[in-house]
């Protein structure tokens, strides 16, 4: 009940509240141990809702007659006030906001600082939907911390998969529960096992952001249910006799030497579209890989590598190099002048869609290969180059991977006779000192 009550500035009330806790401790029908609290006004209204909850809940009448629960009078302040929402007009749009505290100078310290907030006055509580902070975040906090790219696909699969199912879903409210609605909708509708994940992980990050800046209290229910496994297709590595027939097909393709430096030297699509002629010398074989062209919303561009380690050079052989010249004749003989490598006859940077379409599938047809990717050649390159034996530190760097272990992670397997030969050497020493004679 109010003990006291009084008008306060701004024709809010200020009253000392109190009111009635029932705490018990049981252990449920699953056999876990629990604790349930009950509230009320008086310590009458509550014994009423004890004799409720134990109609309802045996466990709970069990634990209530024998005395385990505990009473709890609970005293604070409360301040409250009719306030109207932002937007609306006459009054239609009025709440009733309450401030609480434990004292009165700390609930006028409370009054002050949300009046500071407000701008002189109280202002009502805005109900944040996901659709606000996800669009707000994403644009004035994700969008100058990531790469044109990167950005892109985050706020493409936001606005094309996600935003539909969740702009007006109020952000405090959202429960595990909508978590597994979610994906179970993304999964009838035939979305991308691959999709569904970057979904998955960008909403539990947004999740963590709002609470971290205290936009709602609570857990993160992102982080409740587990993100959809998604298996990626396994890598197509040529044998031997494949790859000639891969080179021999490719030397028809005006990009020939787009398939030969991802075969022999194992870049990437993108670091390939991206290669200026001053990073290749024709006469030594060197070259260096600065910059990848990426798409973004379905415009080609320059931007910087996947990672730090991506920055390398590399040296390729006499049948690459012969590719590469016969390219830049063509590219010359095009009148472009463009710095890049490859390109439309007109000097545009190359589509990465169109190139896989219209150039490497025809190589592939004309090779009688099937099955087979763009990214392929590079796993061709980095299983064929283990398995002769060449230095895993030397692959790595080839690859512009950060570390030998990625590199020994996804390959390993392919180096020769590795486990023959270590039981031979470790039965070896071990019978040396089992035997020093």
């Amino acid at each position: 009940m109010a003990k006291a009550q009084r008008r306060a500035k701004g024709d809010g009330s200020i009253s000392e509240r109190e009111h009635w806790q029932f705490s018990i401790s049981f252990t449920d029908e699953n056999g876990k141990p629990t604790r349930r609290r009950l509230y009320a006004q008086s310590k009458t209204a509550l014994v009423r809702r004890i004799t409720e909850e134990s109609k309802r809940d045996s466990l709970f009448a069990t634990a209530a007659e024998t005395g385990a629960g505990a009473f709890l009078k609970i005293g604070r302040w409360q301040y409250s006030i009719d306030v109207v929402r932002d937007g609306d007009q006459d009054g239609a749009g009025r709440r009733r906001r309450y401030l609480y505290a434990a004292t009165r100078s700390e609930l006028m310290r409370k009054i002050a600082d949300e009046r500071a907030k407000g701008g002189g006055s109280l202002r009502a509580r805005r109900r944040e939907t996901i659709g606000d902070w996800v669009t707000d975040w994403l644009e004035h906090q994700r969008r100058p911390a990531l790469a044109p790219a990167t950005f892109a696909v985050y706020e493409t699969v936001w606005r094309v998969h996600l935003k539909p199912l969740l702009a007006k879903r109020r952000i405090d409210t959202f429960e595990p529960t909508d978590v597994e609605r979610v994906y179970r909708t993304l999964r009838e509708k035939k979305v991308g096992g691959r999709t569904v994940q970057v979904a998955g992980k960008f909403m539990r990050v947004a999740f963590d952001a709002a609470i971290l800046q205290k936009k709602f209290r609570g857990q993160n229910a992102w982080r409740a249910i587990a993100i959809p496994r998604h298996k990626e297709r396994d890598a197509r590595v040529l044998t031997a006799e494949e790859a000639q027939r891969f080179v021999k097909a490719a030397r028809d393709d005006p990009y020939e030497g787009v398939w030969l430096l991802a075969l022999f030297g194992g870049l990437r699509l993108g670091e390939l579209l991206g290669l200026r002629w001053c990073d290749v010398d024709l006469e030594t074989g060197e070259v260096r890989i600065r910059q990848q062209a990426v798409e973004v919303y379905g415009r080609v561009e320059i931007g910087p590598l996947k990672t730090p380690s991506s920055v390398r050079d590399i040296v390729v052989g006499g049948t690459t190099l012969d590719a590469m010249r016969r390219r830049r004749a063509a590219a010359s003989a095009e009148g472009h002048k463009s710095q890049f490598c490859f390109t439309t006859p007109a000097g545009r940077l190359l589509d990465r869609n169109n190139v896989r379409r219209r150039h490497f599938a025809e190589v592939c047809k004309r090779a009688e290969i099937v099955g087979l990717r763009p990214h392929d050649l590079r796993h061709t390159m980095t299983s064929h180059a283990i398995k002769l034996g060449l230095s895993p530190i030397v692959v790595a760097r080839r690859l512009g991977h950060g570390s030998t272990r990625m590199t020994l992670d996804r390959y390993g397997h392919q180096l020769p006779g590795q486990q023959r030969e270590a039981a031979a050497v470790l039965e070896a020493a071990l019978d040396k000192i089992a035997d020093p004679a």
